[in-house]
């Protein structure tokens, strides 16, 4: 084994050499079909990939045919939509001509989107065909479509919201808490489980003014921050004077109050129907009427086929025994067995 030894030649180091050239540079250059990787170019290149960057946030071109998608998961690209849209229905590729998903702030150095997309079709068809896709699952979410252009379909803002996304633990007065915050609350009216009385997981929230109503759906409230100096000393009337035109020239700090978020989860927030109007839709004189027999075609003929709870009562006692009609008509009675005793 040979030992080290301080004899050996000195290092001669040539500071006027240019530097040499990186493996990044060189990759570049060979990408680029042989361009000189030591020139000034390289500052140009990144300067001219920032269009691209922007241009990749919308694809296609705009038309009368798009559709707005929420309640997106923040983590769904522009690829996942198109195949979303692709393998649910009878669109192609082609029909597609733009998708834009807004992009959100990064978290945890990934790029998310901001839960809502943009996307457009060639034909009336295929919109149609997208809006009957609206409840659905995608990536593990129910998403929203309307129609981007008819405005008519869209809730138009009033007192009352609809709040999704809550934890089963939530109770009203937790509600009331949090939205207080934009407003006096009026009402709370939360969707519950008969035999647990905890929440389903959405609720309405009604406010006694517009305003506030608005600033939950936003997401949270502007409030004007305290600077907490107060000039209270009687002698200095010359300062006092000037403080009091700079805080006239100077707009005051305002500072956002959230309420988007309760016992960790991040909840849902639109715009709901004035609870008269969902009455009148429901159980008004315009409404569906559910105990109309349906009609069905037997045989060329046209027959009035029951509904579910009538079609139970009027099973043919002669085809099925007596078990099988109290099972099969969801009837109670009485147990005929007998009772067992040991000694």
């Amino acid at each position: 084994m040979s030992e080290l030894t301080e004899d050996g030649p000195e290092l001669e180091i040539d500071v006027a050499a240019p530097e040499p050239v990186s493996k990044k540079a060189l990759r570049k250059a060979k990408k680029n079909k042989g361009g000189d990787a030591g020139d000034d170019e390289k500052p140009k290149s990144s300067k001219s990939s920032k269009p691209e960057s922007k241009e990749a946030e919308t694809e296609g071109k705009r038309s009368q045919y798009g559709i707005w998608i929420g309640n997106l998961s923040f983590t769904v690209t522009r690829e996942e939509l198109r195949m979303f849209f692709t393998v649910n229905s009878d669109i192609s590729e082609s029909d597609i001509t733009r998708i834009h998903l807004p992009k959100g702030p990064e978290r945890f150095g990934r790029s998310q989107n901001r839960g809502f997309a943009y996307v457009d079709f060639t034909d009336k068809k295929s919109l149609q065909e997208a809006i009957g896709l609206s409840e659905q699952l995608m990536t593990g979410r129910r998403v929203l479509i309307k129609d981007a252009n008819n405005f008519a379909v869209w809730p138009s803002p009033s007192k009352r919201i609809f709040v999704g996304n809550l934890s089963f633990d939530v109770t009203k007065e937790n509600l009331e808490e949090n939205f207080g915050k934009c407003g006096t609350v009026t009402n709370v009216h939360m969707a519950t489980f008969q035999d647990t009385g905890k929440c389903k997981g959405y609720a309405w929230v009604e406010f006694e003014e517009l305003a506030a109503a608005e600033a939950a759906v936003r997401g949270f409230m502007l409030v004007k921050e305290d600077d907490g100096e107060e000039d209270s000393s009687d002698s200095d009337s010359d300062s006092a004077s000037e403080t009091k035109k700079k805080s006239k020239k100077l707009k005051p700090r305002m500072q956002r109050v959230w309420v988007n978020q309760l016992m960790g989860r991040r909840m849902r927030m639109e715009f709901a129907e004035d609870a008269s109007t969902r009455y009148k839709k429901r159980f008004g004189k315009d409404a569906e009427k559910k105990d109309e027999p349906a009609i069905t075609e037997v045989d060329g003929e046209s027959r009035e086929r029951p509904r579910h709870k009538k079609r139970r009562e009027s099973i043919d006692d002669s085809r099925y025994s007596k078990e099988t009609v109290q099972k099969l008509s969801g009837a109670i009675v009485e147990g005929q067995g007998q009772k067992t005793t040991f000694d």
